[in-house]
């Protein structure tokens, strides 16, 4: 289980343990100099923090409850519930019925990943309509430790024992929560949602900009942007609006507001079903 726990470590994390994606960049030389691969197939996975401590749990739960209530009350979410608004009426037509929240980090250690988190909790409450049950609701990534996963089962997320390096075929319709994830793993989600069509339109993602990715691969055609194939495909026909990440609960929040969710967009795929998917990734590789 130990080697199993490794290598299910080989998520492309390119973050020190116990920080979170949006957080201020540690040294570089204590980086890796590039991406891990992801698996091809899942791996059993289980935290390299095994420790339960209940008390550290308990402070875990009140802080993350905190932080939900400090998103609810602030600009950036009021600006998210507005009625009537294009994204409120494709999400009732997506009416997805489970969120996936993956790559959220370390939520103990990072105030960007508890702000996202938060996010995630309030989007399934207000926005979905989900019940507060992990019936409903997941979340991974592979820097979690014991304590953090028993956190959020307390907050009605299930943390899966495998890691499936986001591989993940949507079986019902949902929203992939991904902050701040590196291309290739959204790449990943979407080339397990990639055919037929109407799998697709399954899917809904909140994460780094694809148009951005595809900006990106213009100008490096070597990078990992040029190399995410299936999003630069997808960002042709996908309808894309991006969070405006300023406006925290008063002032002095938006700098740490603006680093938790700084490029991040919607995406829902627009695709017919006689479209040719597998055309559309061959036309980006040439």
């Amino acid at each position: 289980m130990a080697a199993a726990a490794a290598a299910a470590g080989d998520w492309t994390v390119v973050r020190r343990r116990g920080r979170g994606r949006g957080d201020a960049a540690g040294d570089a030389a204590s980086q890796p100099d590039a991406p891990l691969p992801l698996p091809v197939t899942p791996i059993p996975w289980s935290p390299s923090d095994p420790s339960l401590d209940p008390a550290r749990v308990s402070r875990l739960v009140d802080r993350a409850r905190a932080v939900i209530s400090r998103v609810a009350a602030s600009r950036l979410y009021g600006r998210l519930l507005l009625p009537g608004s294009p994204l409120r009426r494709r999400l009732a037509l997506l009416a997805p019925t489970r969120l996936s929240l993956l790559g959220v980090g370390s939520f103990e250690n990072s105030p960007s990943s508890r702000l996202q988190l938060a996010l995630a909790a309030l989007l399934r409450r207000d926005l979905l309509l989900l019940p507060e049950s992990s019936a409903h609701a997941d979340l991974f990534d592979p820097v979690l430790s014991a304590a953090e996963c028993a956190a959020a089962a307390a907050l009605g997320f299930t943390v899966p024992g495998v890691n499936d390096g986001c591989r993940r075929r949507a079986d019902e319709p949902t929203l992939f929560y991904m902050p701040h994830c590196e291309a290739s793993l959204y790449d990943a989600l979407l080339a397990a949602n990639w055919e037929p069509p109407s799998q697709l339109r399954h899917v809904c993602v909140l994460g780094n900009s694809f148009r951005n990715y595809a900006i990106q691969a213009e100008e490096n055609r070597s990078g990992p942007a040029a190399r995410a194939k299936h999003v630069l495909a997808a960002e042709r026909f996908a309808w894309e609006e991006r969070v405006n990440e300023k406006g925290g609960v008063d002032d002095d929040d938006d700098d740490v507001f603006a680093r938790a969710f700084n490029e991040t967009s919607w995406h829902f795929f627009e695709v017919d079903d006689d479209a040719d998917l597998a055309a559309a990734v061959v036309l980006t590789n040439s």
